[in-house]
Protein backbone atom coordinates (compact mmCIF):
# COMPACT_ATOMS: atom_id res chain seq x y z
CA UNK A 1 0.00 0.00 0.00
CA UNK A 2 1.29 3.48 -0.88
CA UNK A 3 1.73 6.55 1.26
CA UNK A 4 -0.41 9.65 0.72
CA UNK A 5 1.58 12.87 0.36
CA UNK A 6 0.01 16.25 1.13
CA UNK A 7 1.76 19.54 0.27
CA UNK A 8 0.54 23.12 0.62
CA UNK A 9 2.28 24.92 -2.24
CA UNK A 10 1.66 28.28 -0.52
CA UNK A 11 4.22 27.17 2.07
CA UNK A 12 6.84 26.54 -0.63
CA UNK A 13 9.12 29.38 -1.73
CA UNK A 14 9.19 30.52 -5.35
CA UNK A 15 12.57 29.54 -6.81
CA UNK A 16 14.41 31.17 -9.67
CA UNK A 17 14.15 28.83 -12.61
CA UNK A 18 17.16 27.97 -14.73
CA UNK A 19 15.57 29.86 -17.60
CA UNK A 20 16.58 33.53 -17.83
CA UNK A 21 15.81 36.16 -20.40
CA UNK A 22 17.39 39.52 -21.09
CA UNK A 23 15.44 42.33 -22.76
CA UNK A 24 16.75 45.86 -23.13
CA UNK A 25 19.54 45.05 -20.66
CA UNK A 26 17.09 43.88 -17.96
CA UNK A 27 17.17 40.28 -16.78
CA UNK A 28 13.94 38.37 -16.22
CA UNK A 29 13.77 35.04 -14.40
CA UNK A 30 11.05 32.44 -14.48
CA UNK A 31 9.92 31.62 -10.95
CA UNK A 32 8.74 28.11 -10.21
CA UNK A 33 7.59 25.64 -7.60
CA UNK A 34 8.48 22.35 -9.26
CA UNK A 35 7.77 19.68 -8.41
CA UNK A 36 5.08 20.41 -5.86
CA UNK A 37 4.10 16.77 -6.00
CA UNK A 38 5.10 13.83 -8.16
CA UNK A 39 5.08 10.10 -8.63
CA UNK A 40 8.62 9.07 -9.51
CA UNK A 41 9.08 9.26 -13.29
CA UNK A 42 5.35 9.19 -14.05
CA UNK A 43 3.54 12.41 -13.09
CA UNK A 44 4.86 15.84 -12.10
CA UNK A 45 2.86 18.81 -10.84
CA UNK A 46 4.23 22.31 -10.38
CA UNK A 47 3.55 26.00 -10.86
CA UNK A 48 5.27 28.89 -12.57
CA UNK A 49 5.16 32.67 -12.32
CA UNK A 50 6.29 35.03 -15.08
CA UNK A 51 6.98 38.72 -14.57
CA UNK A 52 4.92 41.17 -16.66
CA UNK A 53 5.67 40.92 -20.38
CA UNK A 54 8.26 38.16 -19.93
CA UNK A 55 8.73 36.31 -23.21
CA UNK A 56 9.66 32.63 -23.37
CA UNK A 57 10.85 31.70 -26.84
CA UNK A 58 9.46 28.67 -28.72
CA UNK A 59 10.57 25.42 -27.12
CA UNK A 60 9.53 21.84 -26.39
CA UNK A 61 9.77 19.25 -23.63
CA UNK A 62 10.15 15.45 -23.85
CA UNK A 63 6.84 14.97 -22.03
CA UNK A 64 3.13 15.68 -22.39
CA UNK A 65 2.16 18.84 -20.53
CA UNK A 66 -0.96 20.68 -19.43
CA UNK A 67 -0.72 24.37 -18.49
CA UNK A 68 -3.58 25.81 -16.43
CA UNK A 69 -3.70 29.61 -16.04
CA UNK A 70 -4.51 30.61 -12.43
CA UNK A 71 -3.77 34.37 -12.49
CA UNK A 72 -3.15 37.03 -15.11
CA UNK A 73 -2.95 36.22 -18.79
CA UNK A 74 -0.66 34.44 -21.22
CA UNK A 75 -0.26 35.21 -24.89
CA UNK A 76 0.48 32.18 -27.07
CA UNK A 77 0.75 32.97 -30.74
CA UNK A 78 -1.92 35.56 -31.55
CA UNK A 79 -4.32 34.44 -28.82
CA UNK A 80 -4.66 35.58 -25.20
CA UNK A 81 -5.46 33.01 -22.52
CA UNK A 82 -6.83 34.11 -19.14
CA UNK A 83 -7.51 32.55 -15.74
CA UNK A 84 -9.28 29.21 -16.07
CA UNK A 85 -7.73 28.26 -19.43
CA UNK A 86 -6.12 24.82 -19.85
CA UNK A 87 -3.59 24.31 -22.66
CA UNK A 88 -2.58 20.74 -23.58
CA UNK A 89 0.79 20.32 -25.28
CA UNK A 90 1.76 16.87 -26.65
CA UNK A 91 5.28 15.56 -26.08
CA UNK A 92 7.87 17.06 -28.43
CA UNK A 93 5.52 19.78 -29.75
CA UNK A 94 7.22 23.14 -30.22
CA UNK A 95 5.12 25.93 -28.72
CA UNK A 96 5.63 29.61 -28.05
CA UNK A 97 6.50 32.26 -27.76
CA UNK A 98 4.72 32.45 -24.42
CA UNK A 99 4.37 36.06 -23.34
CA UNK A 100 3.11 37.07 -19.92
CA UNK A 101 0.43 39.76 -19.87
CA UNK A 102 0.97 43.28 -18.52
CA UNK A 103 0.32 42.05 -14.95
CA UNK A 104 2.31 38.81 -15.37
CA UNK A 105 0.91 35.30 -15.30
CA UNK A 106 0.83 32.34 -12.94
CA UNK A 107 -0.04 28.84 -14.08
CA UNK A 108 0.00 25.23 -12.96
CA UNK A 109 1.84 22.65 -15.01
CA UNK A 110 1.16 18.93 -15.05
CA UNK A 111 3.59 16.68 -16.91
CA UNK A 112 3.43 12.94 -17.45
CA UNK A 113 7.13 12.50 -16.64
CA UNK A 114 10.08 14.63 -15.60
CA UNK A 115 10.66 17.14 -18.43
CA UNK A 116 14.48 16.85 -18.25
CA UNK A 117 14.85 20.33 -19.61
CA UNK A 118 13.77 23.00 -21.99
CA UNK A 119 14.71 22.47 -25.64
CA UNK A 120 14.81 24.92 -28.52
CA UNK A 121 13.21 24.01 -31.87
CA UNK A 122 15.45 21.51 -33.62
CA UNK A 123 17.24 20.45 -30.42
CA UNK A 124 16.86 16.79 -29.59
CA UNK A 125 15.71 15.93 -26.07
CA UNK A 126 17.32 12.97 -24.27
Amino acid sequence: MGKISIVNSNEMPWKDGATRYVKDGKEFKVKSRFPIAHFENTLYFGSAKYQPNLRVEPHHHPCNEILYVTRGEMHLGKKVYKKGTAISVPEGTVYGPLIAGPNGVEFLTIRDKHPKGFFKPGEKAP
